[in-house]
């Protein structure tokens, strides 16, 4: 009886789609399944069903176990029940076996239809990050002739592979769907829809539901912590960690802590980010390797580079993500040869090998250092060597070109730019060229790359001119930058925003205001940026007039204004010297928009009113900045050199003692406290600066002399 029943699943098994050939006592369970499958004889059909359907879930670590545990399903005539037959399905797609998976399903759904099976199926077909499918077997369940419900589980999953397919529309119809059946506001359901619609950016409709649901799982909170995160919503990512943590009570866990640190990281919030680290190493997760890449990458955002580096160190446990994140960060501040030294202790102290992410910071740090030595032998070990992974990476080929370009090796990048025949990627690899002599500032160079590119029928993109144009920018060159205007019309291009940006910008710098304002006029649909630019630039060509127009006119049109536009009218006004207009739109900075000033905009402000002789109130600004202003030698500079305009002695000696302790190495600092000394007529105090400048060995022996008793030192200074 039993070598039929075991003759009968053979046959049934081939019906599934495997051709077994082998001998039944293939059937013959492996070691770690055969005690359980042994004593399957002896128990109750009940007991039966609960060890097969364990061994499937928890013993079964291949795809040849899986068919020996289905031939003992069929054998004991389970392969109809609906719990083994959906375990079956999802274990065969977790295997690849999706056509046999297929074949379970369709055997079993001509009975009366059952939505585990839909879920096992989509759930198979979506662990295999395969989401397309898990829609159209969603369709093909809303459309089959036998009436089938779908459950939280259902939705759950169609909608998480609508989020990761970014198919909005679609997820919003199947929303509805789910509020017609009343399960918009379950647990599974509703996290899901935050999650879509926090990736889709409509952070109302996310919240909307979040706010709805009446039990809220730690998952859903992180959804919506992290939809937030997204948006560089700081202030409401804080009261929402608040509430969670202390209103209701819930823990938070590593993803919590994740989406914390990364909007911190964003938005350069160091003080939030350091009480998040303190937090997370209260609640147990300080040597959590997940959350510690998360906080390095923080600390590296907000120019934290020795914190980033001590967490670093500390951890036990390092994987290719925390050696990239670090690497990456040398690379991100421009400590390249640290980045190159962290990567060699990596190779020689771990057996982490080189990800793409890691390679393409060193070979970065490679292009800073000029050291393309360096670069090819990285190239030659774990790039282009035979076999590798890596030998094909159009991104790693790119870059390459571009170190070479960087280094000056223009004939090693041409030659690796001949073996790129991809039409896109034929481009991106020019841009890296163009970038790199632009970086190094050959414009003719550029220029050359830009018709031979051309030449060759490769036709140039929007990164190409959002590349040159900055370049001619810098050198002031309208001629080139009119020439690469004609080649933007010629390609169309000159309706995308970002390259009426940058046209805009490039004018400007050349001091052909009227052409960048009639590029400005041409924008249909201006944003912020446009608007930042134009007053800037006339700002920049001293036209404070009608910057300060623009700037009221920009209000009127409902654009609302952001820091580097308030950069731009307060440069406008600092070098008009308007300073009421420039008090009021500091003012309106905190009062209007609720936006924090930044350095830039008190190193404007303080500008401003040094300019216009107002050293008092420039000094009483910087006060009441309290530690920022402390430790800006900027600020403090600005203030000594209209000190020494203005013959200011007590703001001058005030604004020098802070300026050698915030840098103690330069000469023009003690200099210019000298002038101001002179003009005041204590030459004697001048003459003891000027002994301190030589005794820390600052002062240049050719120009300098000592004179005694009262006389002038202008002939010192020039």
């Amino acid at each position: 009886m039993q070598l039929f029943s075991l003759v009968w699943a053979k046959r049934s098994l081939q019906t599934h789609g495997l051709n077994l050939r082998t001998p039944l006592t293939v059937f013959r369970p492996p070691k770690p399944t055969f005690k359980c499958i042994q004593t399957l004889c002896q128990g109750t059909w009940q007991e039966l069903k609960e060890d097969i359907a364990h061994t499937i879930s928890s013993f079964c670590f291949s795809s040849k176990h899986l068919q020996q545990l289905h031939a003992r399903a069929i054998s004991f005539s389970l392969h109809h029940n609906l719990y083994i037959c959906s375990l079956l399905i999802s274990s065969y797609c977790t295997f690849g076996h999706f056509e046999t998976a297929r074949r379970i399903f369709d055997d079993q759904i001509s009975k009366p239809s059952k939505t585990l099976l839909w879920n096992s199926l989509m759930r198979g077909y979506f662990k295999n990050q395969r989401p397309k499918s898990v829609i159209q077997i969603y369709h093909e369940m809303m459309e089959s002739p036998a009436e089938c419900m779908p459950d939280n589980q259902t939705f759950n999953l169609v909608i998480t592979a609508c989020t990761n397919l970014s198919e909005f529309e679609l997820g919003s119809q199947i929303h509805a769907h789910a509020r017609n059946t009343g399960l918009q506001f379950d647990i599974l359901v509703g996290t899901a829809l935050i999650s879509m619609y926090c990736k889709a950016g409509d952070l109302e409709r996310g919240r909307l539901l979040f706010d709805g649901m009446p039990v809220r799982d730690v998952v859903s909170w992180n959804a919506m912590i992290a939809g937030y995160a997204q948006q560089g919503s700081l202030p409401e990512v804080l009261r929402l960690f608040r509430s969670m943590r202390l209103v209701q009570g819930i823990r938070p866990t590593e993803a919590t802590i994740v989406s914390l640190a990364s909007v911190c990281g964003a938005l350069g919030s160091l003080q939030d980010g350091e009480a998040i680290h303190a937090h997370a190493v209260k609640i147990g997760f300080g040597a959590d390797q997940f959350v510690c890449n998360s906080l390095m990458e923080m600390y590296i955002k907000c120019n934290h580079l020795n914190s980033a580096f001590i967490l670093f160190n500390g951890m036990i446990l390092k994987d290719a993500v925390s050696w990239s994140t670090m690497i990456g960060g040398y690379v991100r501040s421009r400590h390249s040869s640290d980045a190159l030294k962290l990567f060699d202790k990596m190779i020689l102290t771990t057996r982490i090998l080189p990800t793409r992410p890691i390679l393409l910071n060193v070979l970065l740090a490679c292009s800073d250092l000029g050291d393309w030595r360096r670069g090819e032998r990285i190239s030659k070990d774990y790039i282009k060597c035979s076999g590798n992974q890596f030998e094909s990476d159009a991104c790693l080929i790119t870059l390459l070109i571009y170190m070479y370009a960087k280094c000056g090796k223009m004939e090693t990048s041409l030659q690796l730019l001949e073996g790129i025949s991809a039409e896109r990627e034929e481009v991106i690899a020019w841009n890296a060229v163009i970038k790199a002599c632009s970086e190094l500032g050959r414009v003719g160079t550029a220029s050359i790359f830009l018709l031979e590119m051309q030449r060759r029928g490769i036709n140039p993109d929007p990164v190409t001119f959002l590349t040159l144009l900055p370049l001619f920018s810098s050198t002031a060159l309208l001629r080139k930058g009119m020439e690469a205007h004609t080649h933007v019309i010629k390609r169309g291009f000159e309706l995308e925003r970002s390259i009426a940006h940058s046209l805009m910008d490039m004018y400007a710098k050349c001091g052909s205001i009227e052409d960048s304002r009639d590029i400005f006029n041409a924008i249909p649909d201006k944003d912020v940026i446009s608007w930042s630019l134009i007053i800037k630039g006339y700002g920049w060509n001293g036209n404070g007039n009608e910057a300060v127009d623009l700037f009221r006119l920009m209000k009127e049109t409902g654009t609302r204004p952001n820091h580097i536009t308030f950069v731009a009218i307060l440069t406008a006004c600092s070098h008009a010297g308007f300073v009421e207009e420039g008090r009021k739109a500091f003012k309106s900075m905190k009062e209007e928009y609720e936006l924090e000033p930044a350095m830039e905009h008190y190193a404007c402000m303080v500008g401003l009113l040094c300019r216009a002789g107002l050293l008092s109130e420039a000094y009483l600004l910087m006060e009441n900045m309290g530690i920022k202003a402390c430790n800006s030698a900027i600020l403090w500079g600005t203030l000594l050199n209209a000190c020494r305009e203005e013959d200011n002695l007590v703001f001058g000696e005030e604004a020098a003692r802070h300026l050698f302790f915030l840098e103690p190495k330069s000469a023009a600092n003690y200099i210019m406290l000298a002038k101001i000394y002179v003009s005041a007529g204590r030459a004697d105090d001048a003459n003891g600066v000027l002994r301190l400048l030589r005794e820390k060995g600052l002062a240049k022996n050719p120009g300098y002399s000592w004179l005694e008793g009262g006389q002038s030192l202008f002939d010192i200074f020039g």
